[in-house]
């Protein structure tokens, strides 16, 4: 008896699991790239490009099998994504660079991932002449120039609050671009 109350009781709890629906609600604008870049050398990307139009490009590369292009986009959008960090007032929304860069990557074959990690880690480590050679780029690219809406209408606040711009009030904004390319990269200038 117990076994037949207990297979009935799982069965209920499966077709329950299966009788879910998923809803996903976003906010206009969440994620949004509205310039986005194709593959590209890093020289052709302007403070006007958000992460998201960049690792559009960065996609594109890694498509096209041009690691070398696809890791100095990520470091521009990762520079970018975190200086939009420290300006953005919802905390919640932060993570939005994280689920750009995944969503990058999301549907990369298991050795491209690998190739460009390599590329990432020849290209990124600290000291190396590659990375001076990108962080120099980016500082003559410049801080972003741009309102960072792809990654306000990420957060909760896009939901909860109508007024404001969602930005940090008083922004100190060459005191962040220096500390996002410090942290993100440990550019020196």
């Amino acid at each position: 008896m117990k076994n037949i109350i207990l297979l009935s009781l799982l069965a209920f709890c499966l077709h329950t699991v299966y009788a879910q629906k998923t809803i996903n609600i976003e906010a206009e604008g969440n994620l949004e790239s509205t310039k986005p870049c194709d593959c590209v050398e890093i020289s052709e990307i302007t403070n006007a490009h958000n992460p998201a139009d960049i690792l559009h490009g960065m996609g594109k590369c890694i498509e096209e099998k041009e690691f070398y292009k696809a890791a100095r986009l990520f470091a521009i959008a990762g520079v970018y994504g975190k200086f939009d960090s420290y300006r953005v007032k919802d905390k919640s929304a932060h993570q939005a660079l994280y689920v750009l860069q995944q969503n990058t990557l999301l549907e990369v074959a298991e050795e491209d991932k690998n190739v460009l990690i390599a590329e990432l880690q020849k290209t990124l480590k600290e000291e190396s002449e590659e990375l001076k050679e990108v962080c120099k780029a980016i500082i003559a690219i410049g801080m972003p120039n741009y309102h960072p809406t792809y990654m306000i209408q990420h957060g909760m606040q896009a939901f909860l609050e109508t007024e404001g711009d969602g930005l940090v009030e008083d922004f100190d904004a060459e005191a962040s671009w220096q500390l996002a390319l410090s942290t993100y990269l440990h550019c020196e200038k």
